[in-house]
Formats: C-alpha cells, sequence, structure tokens
C-alpha cells in the first residue's frame, strides 16, 4: 500500500541564506527521502520516494526519458523549483525539471505540487540556452499560478537546516492533502458507484423520469451558484451512456439554439454564455463528444467532473457530468466541475469565451434584423 513519491528538482546547486552557502539539492533530497520512508502506517512502509539519484540519471538522453518514465510511474509528484529547468538534451528547449513538471501536469494537476524555493538559490549563467530553458520555466510556472507554493522561513530558520527542515514541514502538509483529497475522491465514488436504495431505484427508472430528475437537480445547483449567476446557463441530461442514441436524444444539440437564449439589456451588464450543463447517467467517451459537436476539431478535457467542451471557432462551451446516477452524485459532479475550473486557473477563460460566445449571437440577431 505504498505511495509511490517522485520528488522533481536540479542536484548539484546549493542553497544559499544569508549569504552562507548549504547543502545540495541531491543532499536535501536524500534526507527528505530518508525522512518520509522511515513513516509507518500500522507498522507498514507507506512512502516510497523517488529521486533521481537512485536510478543514475546523468545527463544523456536516455537518462531524461527515464525521469519522464517515473514520473508517470509515480503516484504523486513534488517539484521543487529554484529557478533552474535544468539540463537538456540537444535540440530540447525544455529542462529535465520542466519536462517532468509538464509530464505530471498532463496526468493529472491532481497528483502534482509545486514548492517554490527560488528565494533561497542564487541562479547564475551566461549559457544562452540555458538561460532560454530557464526562462521558458519560469513562464510555465507563472501561468500555472495556483500551483506556486512559496517556502517561507521564520527569522529563527534562517539557516542550512532550518531550511531543510521546514522543506520537509511543506512537503509534508502537501502530501498530507493530497492524501486527504485521495479519500474524499474515493467516498465520492464509493458512494455513487455501488448499489445502494437510491440507486438501484435511478436504475429502475424510465428514461424520462432519470431526465426529469438529473435536469432538475442540475438546473437548481447552476441557478444557485455564484460563479454562473452571470452566465446564460442551460441544463439537460442524457439518462443512459452517451453511446445510446436514444438517450442522446434528449439533449440533442442545445447550441444550435443558443441565440435565441440571450437578450440585448438596454443598459447594465449583459450576460455571458450560454454555457451547457450535461448530466449523463452514465460514460461518455471524447469521440462521443465530438459528434455531438458534430465537429471534431474541438478541445475536449476529461477530469474527474466528466469532459468540458470548447469549441474555439464559436466558443459553444459544454460541461458533461459523468456518471450522475444518484441526486448526490449529480451534486458531487458538478462541484469537481467547479474546483476543477477554479484550482487550475480555468475559469477565467471560460468567462472570457462565454462572453464572445454571447458578442457572436448579439452579432446573429442583429443579422436576422437587419436581413426581415
Amino acid at each position: 500500500m505504498k505511495l509511490k513519491i517522485f520528488i522533481s528538482s536540479r542536484n548539484n546547486d546549493r542553497v544559499v541564506i544569508n549569504g552562507v552557502t548549504g547543502d545540495t539539492l541531491t543532499e536535501i533530497r536524500k534526507h527528505i527521502k530518508e525522512d518520509l520512508e522511515a513513516i509507518k502506517f500500522f507498522d507498514k512502509d507507506i512512502f516510497e520516494v523517488k529521486i533521481n539519484e537512485d536510478f543514475g540519471a546523468s545527463t544523456t538522453t536516455d537518462s531524461y526519458n527515464k525521469c519522464l518514465q517515473e514520473v508517470r510511474d509515480s503516484d504523486f509528484v513534488i517539484a521543487l523549483y529554484n529557478g533552474a529547468a535544468g539540463w537538456a538534451p540537444s535540440g530540447i528547449d525544455l529542462g529535465i525539471c520542466h519536462a517532468e513538471l509538464d509530464e505530471a501536469m498532463n496526468i493529472s494537476t491532481r497528483k502534482t505540487a509545486v514548492i517554490d524555493i527560488t528565494k533561497f538559490y542564487q541562479i547564475t549563467t551566461t549559457d544562452a540556452e540555458e538561460i532560454k530553458r530557464n526562462n521558458l520555466f519560469k513562464q510555465y510556472l507563472t501561468d500555472l499560478n495556483t500551483f506556486n507554493n512559496p517556502l517561507k522561513l521564520a527569522k529563527a530558520k534562517e539557516t542550512n537546516d532550518g531550511f531543510k527542515e521546514e522543506l520537509l514541514a511543506s512537503i509534508k502538509n502537501v502530501i498530507y492533502k493530497h492524501l486527504n483529497d485521495r479519500i474524499e475522491l474515493s467516498n465520492i465514488y464509493f458512494n455513487i458507484g455501488g448499489n445502494n436504495k437510491i440507486s438501484l431505484n435511478w436504475k429502475k427508472l424510465k428514461y424520462s423520469d432519470r431526465d426529469k430528475n438529473i435536469t432538475t437537480i442540475l438546473k437548481g445547483l447552476v441557478s444557485l451558484n455564484p460563479d454562473f449567476k452571470d452566465f446564460v446557463s442551460g441544463a439537460y441530461s442524457i439518462p443512459d451512456n452517451m453511446s445510446v442514441e436514444d438517450a442522446k436524444a434528449f439533449t440533442g444539440r442545445p447550441f444550435l439554439k443558443d441565440q435565441d437564449l440571450i437578450t440585448i439589456p438596454k443598459k447594465g451588464k449583459p450576460k455571458f454564455g450560454p454555457i451547457h450543463f450535461i448530466g449523463v447517467y452514465g460514460n461518455a467517451t471524447e469521440i462521443q463528444v465530438k459528434g455531438l459537436i458534430g465537429f471534431p476539431d474541438i478541445s475536449a478535457i476529461k477530469d474527474d467532473f466528466g469532459i468540458y467542451v470548447w469549441e474555439q471557432n464559436t466558443h459553444v462551451q459544454i460541461v458533461l457530468l459523468t456518471e450522475c446516477r444518484t441526486p448526490e452524485a449529480v451534486k458531487s459532479k458538478f462541484l469537481l466541475f467547479n474546483n476543477w475550473c477554479r484550482s487550475n486557473g480555468e475559469y477565467e477563460n471560460i468567462c472570457k469565451r462565454a462572453e464572445a460566445r454571447y458578442h457572436i449571437l448579439k452579432s446573429i440577431n442583429e443579422a436576422k434584423i437587419i436581413a426581415s
């Protein structure tokens, strides 16, 4: 029952506090690894900590790929960012630290944490390629924004040993939060995946009754949510798996009538949208979503809540909440979507797309008036 934790950072850079040089990051990571792996859970080992010193990573193309494979095989990745992107093979502009973090983020934002330790390092280089890699990594982290967790030291801790102690405490804190998230998510899936009385009742329902239950709950959630109060929002359902055509017909293609949903206010701020929320009783795939849109070249992002869809030319936005098999499941999936779009900074982008969609639809309605 070990949690495999990969700790990513540079190797030979030394911590500098008040002008005093301390340990290398290799020495610090070995200290962290030893401490974490000594922790027991009911007298059993619970953590397996991976650092690149363990698998003999060196400055070769094979070691670059080996590091990325270790990231893929890990349950949780912690990136220690000190301002340097790390070494890269010839012709590659992503340093190994940058590549490791990007690989982890592409797998899941939930399995990744960043601790910013730049305040305690002095990165100097005249190599143009290295400077380019460092700048790319810095911009990447700036774009992530909410994942940046700066390490802070009290005055009494401004020593090499104090740095190691506080960094270890910060790492333990992010691991604790990660384990707590895993427990919360497992509870959600236990609650919505079992054959309890409510889920059995919903299984026995006709499509029309399932549709009514899902849409009623979803409309209430959307209307009361402060994040979407300025949106023109639609709530729909697919009362089976999305692969079932008869079930998919309950939703159809609601975005085709978006222009009928908006109004042009004489004064005051116009609403955003529309953004469509679809509660899917069963499962949905990206291929099925592309079929719903009728156009394959779309952004379809899959996460714990289901699939978020954005068509980049017309700014159609659809949120498919999958596995809505009970009232609790609908609420949990909607909450997961809210957490997802807030935690990764996507909410601001959703607002911008909804505003762009509003202006497109406004132009369509104005064109209809001219033509008639």
